[in-house]
């Protein structure tokens, strides 16, 4: 017998594979599963997480608390609250001092302050918006019978040069009176009588010495009349709308005072008087909303400025051209409707002093915007003022802080 050949055997085989393979495949027509690239795709194995960052949180700047500190000192200042953005970033927010010297208090960044003047920056936002939204200009008459406060006021008959008075005259303090450079300021006179009576004593009492538009003179009186619009055109109290307006900014601080000693908020500083103040710090007229009645916590008077700076970091509560109103100046002064303008050093602000407390605000052009309140003034010497000011105007303009940019605590 003749044992076969080693080829003739190996294509034998090769014949079976091949029927074997043909035989294995000739199922119901569907592909075979695509191999798994990823042999563990299918194990439960947690997946290896990126560790969490660390927050960054806020570090002391010796160089801006030493000069907050010194100036405290040098005047006696019993507590102060600083806010400061850059770029629309809140980087730096702190309290100093006492809250409440009597029961040790340390002031912290969410006590509220009163602000005097510089509420009326918020006045000026409401009734800009009001016109972004249609339902008041600017060249409306305040008084009369086409006015938007209308013209019956008691026995009070208004003058050509009132009849004039508009909203406008109001927001630049060009009314031709009330003011402190044109016969006096009379906010705080007749402090028990209600709206319609105070405007009859006004018109009967205190006239106008210029034409309106004639002459600036900064008046208390103007924006407290401002606020009266803001009610009549928006169908709500001064108080309430301005919340409306405020709350989508996450601020929640934002309420009007009535200057007496039992209305203090909860987390409310005290005031305190230097010389002739403390006995008029809780006697103010409790109708001053409009011109010098917000109450506020820094942080929040900083939300409230960085939506009023036209930057494109932060949402803006006005449009662009009524943002531009607030510092339109004219040839009468450097105040614009609600914000002041310092050419020289490339910022806009505004201040406020009343007894008991003192505040600034600056935003300056280098995206650096800065708030500073305090629980005590100083009136025997101008040193005061001047040396408040250069605090916060070297916070905003120094460009050797060290903020953190990093940082944002809004």
């Amino acid at each position: 017998m003749r044992t076969p050949s080693f080829f003739g055997y190996s294509r034998l085989m090769s014949i079976l594979f091949l029927s074997l393979l043909i035989s294995c495949s000739s199922g119901d027509g569907e592909a075979p599963p695509e191999p798994n690239s990823n042999p563990n795709q299918n194990l439960d194995l947690e997946p290896e997480l990126e560790p969490e960052p660390e927050p960054v949180t806020q570090n002391d700047i010796g160089v801006v608390d030493d000069a907050v500190s010194g100036f405290m000192a040098q005047y006696g200042v019993p507590g102060v609250a600083l806010a400061v953005s850059v770029d629309e970033k809140m980087v730096y927010s702190k309290g100093y001092g006492k809250a409440n010297v009597e029961n040790d208090i340390d002031v912290s960044p969410d006590h509220l302050f009163r602000i005097a003047s510089i509420s009326k920056v918020f006045t000026a936002t409401a009734i800009l918006k009001l016109v972004d939204d249609g339902l008041v200009s600017l060249d409306e008459p305040v008084f009369g019978p086409d006015g938007i406060l209308g013209g019956d006021f008691g026995t009070a008959v208004l003058t050509e040069d009132e009849l004039d008075i508009t909203v406008d005259d109001l927001l630049l303090h060009a009314s031709g009176g009330w003011g402190t450079s044109t016969g006096g300021d009379p906010i705080d006179y007749q402090p028990n009588l209600g709206a319609s009576d105070f405007i009859e004593y006004v018109l009967n009492n205190w006239s106008l010495s210029n034409a309106p538009g004639e002459v600036f003179s900064y008046s208390n009186m103007g924006y407290w009349l401002l606020a009266r619009i803001i009610e009549e055109r928006s169908g709500e109290p001064y108080e309430a709308y301005l919340k409306g307006l405020l709350s989508p900014l996450g601020i929640s601080s934002f309420r009007v005072t009535t200057f007496r000693e039992d209305d203090l908020g909860a987390n409310e500083v005290h005031y305190y008087g230097a010389e002739g103040d403390a006995p008029y710090i809780f006697t103010i007229a409790s109708r001053r909303d409009g011109d010098a009645g917000v109450v506020i916590s820094a942080p929040d008077l900083l939300r409230f400025l960085c939506a009023i700076d036209g930057a494109p970091e932060r949402p803006d509560i006005l449009t662009p051209g009524s943002i531009a109103l607030l510092s339109e100046t004219t040839e009468l002064s450097n105040l614009g409707r609600g914000l002041a303008v310092w050419p020289e050093q490339q910022l806009t602000y505004f201040t406020g002093s009343l007894p008991g407390n003192r505040s600034w605000m600056m935003i300056a052009e280098n995206g650096h915007t800065a708030t500073i309140v305090l629980n005590m003034r100083r009136t025997d010497t101008s040193a005061f003022d001047n040396d408040l000011q250069s605090l916060l105007l070297n916070i905003v303009k120094d460009g050797n802080i060290p903020w953190q940019t990093d940082l944002n605590q809004f």
